[in-house]
């Protein structure tokens, strides 16, 4: 069966040869994707120039994480791909990772996607926000066997984040892709909630593992205002996940917007005495509600199957 490999990039030149020499050390037969997001370095010549193998797909202009993830994914499909393997461009692979995911699949036809252990900096350290975001939320019973020795092959969880997922084609039919709502923060939460809502189990594969840098390129110092919006980025997702959501009512979610994001300001003030997020969250809950019609709308569509936001 097909596998491709859907690699996003922005400026991404300090880490791209990593994560595709490690995909061409891969055990599995792999096609690779790259997605560029217009970036301003030298990526799409590092990617045209050193690696011939890899499909190519140089954007104009920088959509985001989730739309740049869309076009790879549907390109993937078009081909059509059987299983889809999002990686993240500061991330690299271990030889068998890949295969071992596709195997996993291949012998287990009731789950649709599987993760491999985010690890970071190294395969000896498990990705300290993976753990704090994802795995004491979700799998907590992995962290108690591996206290003790004792790690099961796989284990069932909700979710874990988008920096590697091995996903069947199927589903990315089924449930969609990323939505174009979501422009940096919370997209792939927001899949991980259609997955669970349409039924589509996820699984962790402990012994399989990923490295994730989670490096970033050097930027000038912010002004305030980018520092505020950036806050607000981050706080605008966290309100648009809850909105988002498939199942609930439409009064109920217009009410927690509301409390949600004009209660936080207080508290950031009262508890943390943070400004900045108290500046934030009111600007976040502002550009939510001037688009609630149209996430609402969002969610009624996602809350069934179908192809949502990917081309094929």
């Amino acid at each position: 069966m097909s596998t491709f490999v859907i690699i996003v990039t922005f400026n991404g030149s300090t880490w791209i040869r990593g994560a595709l020499d490690s995909l061409r050390q891969s055990s599995a037969a792999l096609t690779t994707v790259v997605v560029d997001n217009a970036s301003s370095d030298d990526t799409v010549d590092i990617v045209r120039q050193h690696y011939p193998e890899v499909v190519l797909l140089a954007q104009n202009e920088n959509t985001g994480f989730g739309i740049g993830n869309n076009i790879g994914i549907s390109h993937a499909i078009g081909a059509d791909a059987a299983y889809v393997f999002l990686l993240n461009q500061d991330a690299y692979v271990t030889p068998h990772a890949v295969a071992e995911l596709t195997a996993f699949l291949d012998q287990n036809r009731d789950y649709g996607i599987v993760s491999p252990l985010h690890c970071s900096p190294d395969l000896h350290r498990v990705d300290p926000n993976t753990q704090r975001g994802y795995l004491q939320r979700y799998a907590s019973n992995y962290l108690s066997d591996a206290c003790v020795g004792q790690v099961k092959a796989h284990y069932d969880i909700v979710g874990i984040n988008a920096a590697a997922w091995m996903v069947r084609a199927s589903v990315f039919r089924a449930v969609g892709g990323f939505d174009p709502l979501f422009f940096m923060y919370g997209e792939d939460d927001d899949l991980i909630a259609r997955f669970a809502h349409l039924g589509h189990k996820f699984a962790l594969l402990p012994a399989s593992r990923i490295v994730h840098l989670r490096a970033k390129a050097a930027r000038p110092k912010p002004t305030i205002w980018r520092e505020l919006w950036a806050l607000s980025e981050r706080a605008r997702s966290e309100l648009l996940l809850d909105a988002k959501l498939p199942t609930g009512r439409v009064v109920g979610k217009l009410i927690r917007l509301l409390v949600n994001g004009l209660a936080q300001p207080v508290l950031q003030v009262l508890v943390t005495q943070n400004w900045r997020r108290a500046v934030a969250y009111p600007l976040a809950t502002a550009r939510v509600l001037l688009q609630f019609s149209r996430i609402v709308q969002s969610a009624r569509q996602c809350s069934a199957t179908g192809p949502h936001f990917l081309d094929i």
